[in-house]
């Protein structure tokens, strides 16, 4: 069986994902953008027709940290991430969708991510007048229809962001998880994050430090479930909020919320 390594980064964070071509070939083509840097954490796909047959998507199943290992389970689908060892392991019936092998390279991003000091964020990023405003909240709460109404703006992505810092403050990155994004948005500085909430008119209300954290930890995928990194997460996030604005924005299914967004921060 013809093997291939493919090495694939964001804001400095890289994985080399390394297995049969079938496994591969999909996020080259896919990713193939964000192809090249630093060979980063190794991350071997194995396809293992012992396993039944996938149920389900991957996405259903959670972390589980143990004895500093990540493991994520499903039918069909055994994953392990080794962070001292900086190497990943997922074993997945020859079945198992491309979607499934994506939700695995997702989940030992974040902890790469994470452990170069940066943070994957389940928010949409969207540029405006040079700055990166980010939008976050639990699913369905609007990202991508925020996203799918600031027509003209770069997205850099509707889904999953990456936050680094830069000099005093933080920029967000585009990354190729998620959904949507312009291929020419890759970062911007961080201006504002934006917790969304659907309402009949717009209007912004600041949030209380301690819920705002507790939201922004809420919304930090894989890192979240990890007992060991749990104080080092809220640091990492009081860190990002002593320098960037939270607000609670309440919209409607209307591009007149970047008005009052505007009025509020200029």
């Amino acid at each position: 069986m013809v093997e291939t390594d493919w090495t694939f980064g964001a804001g400095g964070v890289s994985l080399t994902l390394t297995g049969p071509t079938a496994c591969v070939e999909p996020f080259k083509q896919a990713w193939s953008s964000w192809a090249g840097g630093s060979p980063g954490w190794r991350v071997r796909l194995v396809q293992d027709a012992t396993l039944p047959v996938p149920d389900g998507p991957f996405f259903a199943a959670r972390p589980h940290f143990e004895g500093g290992r990540c493991l994520l389970e499903a039918q069909g689908l055994v994953g392990e991430v080794l962070p001292d060892e900086k190497q990943a392991l997922l074993r997945a019936h020859p079945t198992a969708e491309t979607a499934d092998l994506a939700y695995f390279v997702r989940t030992v991003f974040a902890l790469r991510a994470f452990d170069c000091g940066a943070l994957l964020f389940h928010a949409a990023g969207i540029v405006h007048r040079g700055s990166a405003y980010a939008f976050f909240g639990h699913s369905g709460s609007g990202k991508t229809t925020a996203a799918s109404l600031s027509k003209g703006k770069p997205i850099l992505n509707d889904d999953l962001l990456l936050l680094c810092r830069a000099g005093p403050g933080w920029d967000a990155w585009a990354t190729p998880l998620g959904k949507h994004r312009d291929l020419d948005a890759r970062s911007a500085p961080l201006r504002a994050l934006l917790r969304l909430a659907q309402a009949s008119e717009e209007r912004l209300e600041s949030m209380p430090p301690g819920v705002a954290l507790g939201e922004l930890v809420a919304n930090s995928p894989v890192v979240n479930a990890d007992p060991a990194r749990s104080m080092a997460l809220l640091t990492r996030w009081e860190e990002i909020v002593r320098r960037t604005s939270v607000f609670r924005l309440y919209f409607r299914k209307s591009d007149t919320f970047w008005e009052v967004i505007d009025a509020r921060l200029g």
